[in-house]
């Protein structure tokens, strides 16, 4: 399959804005309070979304960029939700260890 060139560079130019745009938020909702919003995370799946069709366009073209692009946006969607699903697991421990220390000052 022999690519458009001006279509080619249209994805690549997506891909390159895709990145850019998920780097500026991610490091905009880390820095500002260390966790990305639950109303943030549609635009994450959204870009992740994005991921995938930059994942396959680069299988079906053969254009490495493209993988690589695709990949890399799929990797850090699955980090924030890593981080998502571990600040969720400390906070509910930690809210535990606070019920069950009230409970035990309670006895005494």
């Amino acid at each position: 399959m022999i690519p458009d060139p001006f279509l080619l560079k249209a994805m690549l130019f997506a891909a390159k804005a895709t990145l850019i745009f998920q780097a500026c938020l991610i490091f905009y909702f880390f820095g500002k309070n260390e966790k990305v919003p639950y109303s943030a995370r549609n635009i994450f799946f959204v870009l992740a979304n994005a991921g995938c069709l930059f994942l396959a366009s680069g299988i079906i073209q053969g254009n490495s960029f493209l993988i690589k692009c695709g990949i890399f946006i799929l990797i850090t969607q699955a980090l924030v939700d890593a981080h998502l699903i571990i600040s969720k697991y400390t906070r509910i421990k930690k809210i535990e260890k606070e019920v069950e220390d009230e409970k035990s000052d309670a006895k005494k």
